[in-house]
């Protein structure tokens, strides 16, 4: 029996809620970001690394039929579609458990969900500009009125790309936990505008930048949609393509060696004290607390380079 009579059964995964995964549309833009890598001339490590993220698949069957990961080789490339789904949920899941730890230990505070941007910038100027992102939020969060009520905070720096400006928006996501009384009075208070202010000053620039601040009134679905926005891993996806090649160059070097996911105040006293792992750089295997392998059949799931999809072996 050859090798396509042993390989007819495609690969179907599906969610808690029955929502297929895409395993073969992600690993068709890993394969297509490792093409416009090598047409970059990059080095033959990251074009391997990139094309063999997620070759085999290793499942254990559960009794109701879903599956389970348990093992397979990810490239944590910060480009690649498949690694930051899996970054996503693990983030999106870590950020669940640490929000609803926070609010045990402090039932009375209160969430905000706030967006600090800056002027878009030309890739080459990317790099630099992330790096003082980071310097400048690290200053706002230092500001005595920011940190009078400050219990806790998340924060996601995401990167855009204009397609027609041909430029990057560079800006962050934060959930912040206040205390209660943040809302009390001016001399807590910050409206949009002193944020705004204060923001402008941390970047220590002359122009007003554009900042979104708003009260997560919904402890429940207005909350849940608040740490999803700041818990999805901030690259979106983009046209990977040949003639694409410089955004993907422009990004690459812009977010080397940088940080994107960051937690302070009790949200980074609560993940140390869940032992959670690294979110960006770690295990993108087990994205939740389930790591055991349970009892089940295990099952491999295989790419096939020829008919562009996963089947079991």
């Amino acid at each position: 029996m050859d090798e396509v009579q042993n390989q007819v059964q495609i690969l179907v995964d599906k969610n808690s809620k029955g929502k297929e995964r895409d395993w073969r549309g992600r690993k068709i833009s890993s394969l297509k970001l490792s093409e416009v890598f090598q047409s970059l001339d990059y080095k033959d490590t990251i074009v391997e690394r990139v094309t063999s993220c997620a070759e085999a698949l290793r499942f254990i069957k559960q009794p109701d039929g879903r599956l389970k990961l348990y093992q397979a080789f990810f490239c944590k490339n910060k480009l690649c579609q498949m690694c930051n789904w899996r970054r996503s949920m693990k983030y999106s899941y870590q950020t669940a458990r640490i929000v609803d730890e926070a609010m045990k230990q402090q039932p009375k505070g209160r969430f905000i969900f706030l967006t600090l941007t800056v002027k878009n910038v030309e890739g080459s100027a990317l790099n630099d500009t992330l790096t003082q992102l980071t310097k400048s939020f690290d200053r706002l969060f230092k500001r005595k009125k920011v940190q009078k009520n400050l219990i806790g905070y998340l924060r996601s720096i995401e990167v855009t790309y204009n397609e027609e400006r041909k430029d990057y928006h560079p800006h962050i996501h934060v959930l912040l936990f206040m205390k209660s009384t943040y809302f009390k009075n001016a001399d807590n208070y910050l409206t949009q505008e002193e944020w705004a202010e204060l923001w402008a000053k941390s970047l220590k620039v002359h122009y007003v930048p554009m900042v979104d601040v708003r009260a997560v009134k919904d402890q429940g679905k207005g909350l849940h949609g608040a740490i999803l926005e700041t818990a999805k891993y901030p690259m979106k996806p983009f046209e990977l393509s040949l003639e694409n090649a410089q955004v993907v160059d422009d990004l690459y070097n812009g977010l080397y060696r940088k940080r994107q996911l960051g937690y302070g105040g009790l949200f980074k006293e609560i993940k140390k004290q869940l032992a959670l792992d690294d979110a960006e750089n770690g295990d993108l295997i087990h994205t939740t607390e389930d790591n055991e392998a349970s009892d089940g059949t295990k099952i491999v799931a295989i790419w096939n380079a020829n008919r562009q999809n996963y089947f079991i072996k």
